[in-house]
């Protein structure tokens, strides 16, 4: 008797639901921490601004790792035991809010956490994302990498939606709700086809090995490399900027609460979403590295912009253009990583550009707190676009980048 033959477009639904489900509950996670910490705890700007960098950087240093644990492991249990974990913290968040006990440091411990299983949970499902991509459609890694993240920031403004009323309701049945969605992504993530280690990445190795061989192979690849540096400094100039100046630009120059953080996000990643899922729908792009150092400078305009004080409303529309723009650099330069990355080191080397891409983030996020508190949120906007005039300049005249383009497939015999 066979074996009824499996339907791989099922995993590509039910890869995109657990993706839903863990990004929805992300946008709550992304409006309930900047609004309990900088509007509860009416914390500075400096201790905002330090406190989004522990969201970020345990996520980062252990990525290295989790990535060298994604190679070695069966994908699809890996990942689900990793998201049945991350519904505890939520849960013991909401216990803690709803007796009143909340300070600055249970918020610091509780983004450390989240952060340190999201360092696991992220290069595993990136890596799942290729599996899925070769058996549902048809190895085209743009159209799997621009749904994947279409439906990432398109999730996170549902999310960014859902947690708007926390001033109204309160965190804790949003931090419930929280850990509902990510249980629902670790039921999706159960649905999905077995996926074994490739036989070269199961051989044991010290976990020190594994990750300077995945940080070897991202840094010495001619196609990632150019990609990584940009990526890089543009992070520390505008990723930082993004989460710790417009929440701190909320609350001080245009007096906002909750509501509006959530709709300043929703903006910028819905952006992002559209802009993602436009390129599922389009032929690859032939010019990517042009393609992503084009979109690059839309930051910097944004920012001078918001420089004179826009109505509230503009400021949403700057938001959304940007991530529009930012939508076509990110789905570009992880499409490249992964039409380039080995089977064998896949995982480490996605954690590898992932530590690249956003280790400016927390490095930013600290500088920007102290540049806010000396010169205030509309003066500070100024200094990332003047640095980012002599980063794009570099790039073009010292790296291939401006001339990436696609790989060419081989027409069939």
């Amino acid at each position: 008797m066979t074996s009824p033959v499996r339907d791989h477009r099922a995993d590509h639904r039910w890869y995109m639901a657990g993706l839903w489900g863990y990004f929805l509950a992300g946008g709550i996670q992304g409006v309930l921490f900047p609004w309990i910490i900088a509007f509860v705890l009416h914390e500075s700007s400096e201790r905002v601004g330090i406190a989004q960098m522990f969201s970020m950087l345990p996520m980062l240093l252990i990525g290295m790792f989790g990535g060298a644990a994604a190679d070695r492991a069966e994908l699809r249990g890996h990942l689900m035991r990793l998201q049945s974990i991350g519904v505890l913290p939520p849960l013991i968040l909401a216990m803690l809010v709803y007796n009143g006990i909340v300070s600055y440091w249970i918020m610091l411990l509780y983004a450390v956490t989240l952060s340190t299983l999201a360092g696991y949970i992220m290069p595993a499902r990136d890596s799942m994302l290729s599996r899925v991509a070769m058996n549902s459609l048809g190895g085209n890694f743009q159209r799997a990498v621009a749904l994947a993240m279409s439906g990432q920031f398109l999730g996170q403004v549902g999310g960014y939606a859902l947690g708007s009323p926390a001033e109204y309701i309160g965190a804790w049945p949003l931090l419930i709700l929280q850990s509902s969605l990510l249980a629902f992504g670790a039921f999706a993530t159960s649905r999905l086809a077995p996926a074994p280690p490739q036989p070269r990445a199961s051989q044991k190795k010290s976990p020190l090995r594994d990750v300077k061989e995945g940080l070897a192979a991202v840094w010495q690849h001619d196609r990632i490399r150019p990609v990584l540096l940009l990526m890089f400094f543009s992070g520390i100039l505008f990723m930082g900027v993004f989460m710790v100046l417009f929440p701190l630009l909320i609350r001080d120059v245009y007096q906002g609460g909750s509501r509006e953080i959530s709709f300043i996000f929703m903006s910028f990643f819905g952006g992002i979403g559209i802009s993602s899922f436009v390129q599922s729908r389009m032929k690859p792009i032939r010019r990517q590295g042009r393609a992503i150092m084009l979109a690059m400078c839309t930051g910097s305009v944004v920012m001078v912009l918001v420089h004179f004080h826009p109505p509230i409303w503009g400021l949403f529309l700057l938001a959304h253009g940007w991530g529009l723009a930012a939508g076509v650099s990110m789905s570009q330069s992880r499409a490249i990583v992964q039409e380039s990355a080995s089977d064998a080191l896949r995982a480490r080397m996605l954690a590898g550009f992932n530590l690249g891409t956003m280790g400016g983030g927390p490095i930013g996020a600290v500088l920007i707190g102290f540049v806010i508190a000396a010169i205030g949120p509309i003066d500070a906007v100024l200094v990332p676009c003047g640095l980012m005039i002599f980063l794009w300049a570099a790039i073009y005249f010292f790296t291939p980048l401006w001339r990436l383009e696609a790989p060419q497939k081989k027409a069939s015999p």
